[in-house]
């Protein structure tokens, strides 16, 4: 796995799927419903640490870019 991460923000939650169609190996996805209940899923192929280390090293990288 690289170490850079990049953010791909875009206007709605259907549109960053529509972009990471075929782009990825691995994901997790996590967000709200329009019910708003947290909902995540991830690929079968990550173990539950995998998807833990996805989470954690995304979180590092929102945290990194709002301290730059």
């Amino acid at each position: 796995m690289a170490d850079v991460i990049k953010l791909h923000p875009a206007a709605d939650p259907d549109e960053v799927i529509r972009q990471a169609i075929g782009v990825y190996e691995s994901v997790v996805i996590l967000g709200w419903t329009k019910d708003e209940n947290f909902s995540g899923r991830s690929s079968l192929n990550l173990s539950a640490g995998d998807a833990v280390l996805l989470v954690e090293l995304f979180k590092s990288a929102l945290l990194q870019e709002a301290v730059e």
